[in-house]
């Protein structure tokens, strides 16, 4: 979760920051309303889209890496001496998930507040039409209202006063303003980023989405004003003369946005060229393209065509060739692990590589972590690294086949060979898996880890 976090706030903040140097100061406010929200869905939804990379090699350096990352993302068995041996996991574990507890209920319960507020305020604008009275203006509906207020509107309704409204000294272009914000269904909008804001609170970057929303809101609906009335002098002095008084309901489209005011008069008198409009729109596609490699879940798959050496008999493999085969290894949010199926050499002449298991392979109807608590079960301390102090972490390799074996251990770092021989051995001495499937097929799957042997 942390990782998709991370990459969906720093796609946000990217295109953010795209939309204000390229397009805020600009006079194409539909689009600029259409870039917004999409950048929005585009953030939420593009961490979550796997890309193929193919490589044609990968060095052992990336390989280590790979491990790191892997290492990094599973939980490592740490043993102690002092008359017993204990599991690093089962020490913090507790700890960790009280954290994780207090860290999901405050997020559920400033959450909940958010989204509390929203149904009251849409709550209160429903119940202000209803209670007031209603008259029909073309296919939206003017509510009065007693209370001295600004003109605003949502949904389908113009809220004015009642006393200004008789008298006649609501101006035609506020009505144009506010209908403008109905036509344009706006209100949808609003209510979509404040739906993003109360899930995800914590990410200031949703707030400087809601202002700039807000914002073009009402650079289109002055621009309609500006088209029926052709007034512009007027139409701004109605805005300086219009009362600072700030809305109580946050939803509201307001006439006189009080954030706005300044940017709003030089919209007015702005124009951007059909050109200038379409280099600025062409000029976003190597952003998105950038965007969808960056931001999104990658599989990294190495091809051995050209790589292998040819076999006199597809029977025979050797050590050193095995250590070459592909391997495909993707990084998610929560796990780094490998899986490949053997392909027949009648139909081609390399391995091809799988990124993503349908199924994953279980331990005793477990996970990882049920195999972990199997190998400290197993596992003990030599006796002659107590003696000597020798303490360090193994990685292993090991491949869960076909029909759940577990097969090919090897160490891929090395802490000492009294440390390696017993993490090997337990490790090899595991009882059959469940394998992993590959549409509704079972495939081999490679999984690296680590044992942290410590002296206490």
């Amino acid at each position: 979760m942390t990782f998709y976090i991370i990459n969906m706030t720093s796609c946000a903040a990217l295109l953010y920051l795209i939309y204000f140097l390229l397009l805020e100061n600009e006079n194409m406010h539909q689009f600029k309303r259409t870039y917004l929200l999409a950048s929005l869905v585009f953030s939420i939804s593009i961490p979550l889209v796997n890309v193929d990379i193919f490589i044609p090699f990968i060095s052992e350096s990336m390989k280590k890496i790979y491990a790191y990352l892997h290492t990094a993302q599973n939980a490592d068995i740490e043993l102690f001496t002092e008359g017993s041996v204990v599991s690093a996991s089962e020490i913090s574990t507790s700890s960790f998930i009280n954290l994780q507890t207090v860290v999901i209920l405050l997020y559920a319960l400033v959450t909940l507040l958010f989204l509390l507020r929203l149904i009251w305020n849409i709550s209160k604008i429903i119940l202000s039409a209803k209670n007031n009275d209603c008259i029909k203006y073309a296919t939206a509906k003017l509510i009065l209202i007693g209370k001295k207020s600004i003109p605003y509107s949502f949904g389908n309704y113009i809220f004015l006063n009642r006393e200004d409204y008789a008298n006649g000294n609501i101006p035609d272009e506020i009505i144009i303003h506010e209908y403008t914000h109905i036509k344009q269904k706006h209100s949808i909008d609003i209510i979509f980023i404040e739906l993003l804001v109360a899930l995800f609170w914590f990410n200031p970057v949703f707030y400087l989405y809601r202002r700039k929303i807000k914002q073009n809101h009402e650079f289109i609906a002055d621009s309609a004003v500006v088209r029926n009335k052709k007034d512009i002098p007027h139409y701004q002095s109605l805005l300086l003369n219009s009362t600072c008084e700030k809305s109580k309901i946050e939803l509201v489209m307001k006439f006189n946005y009080y954030l706005n005011t300044k940017n709003r008069f030089i919209m007015m008198t702005k124009s951007t060229s059909k050109a200038r409009a379409i280099c600025v729109k062409f000029a976003l596609i190597p952003v998105i393209l950038v965007a969808i490699c960056v931001f999104s879940s990658k599989t990294i798959a190495q091809s051995v065509k050209n790589i292998l050496p040819q076999q006199k008999s597809g029977n025979v493999e050797a050590d050193s060739i095995k250590n070459q085969k592909s391997e495909s290894v993707e990084h998610t949010r929560e796990k780094l692990y490998i899986v490949r199926e053997e392909v027949s050499s009648d139909s081609f002449d390399e391995e091809i590589p799988f990124a993503l298991v349908e199924v994953k392979p279980k331990f005793q109807g477990g996970d990882q972590n049920t195999f972990s608590l199997w190998v400290n079960s197993k596992i003990k301390y030599p006796e002659a690294a107590q003696n000597d102090s020798i303490q360090g972490r193994v990685m292993l390799q090991f491949t869960v086949d076909k029909k759940g074996e577990v097969k090919n251990v090897n160490i891929i770092r090395s802490a000492h060979p009294f440390l390696d021989a017993e993490a090997l051995s337990v490790i090899k001495s595991s009882p059959a898996w469940t394998p992993g499937r590959q549409k509704d097929k079972p495939v081999d799957v490679v999984f690296n880890f680590p044992v942290v042997f410590r002296l206490q």
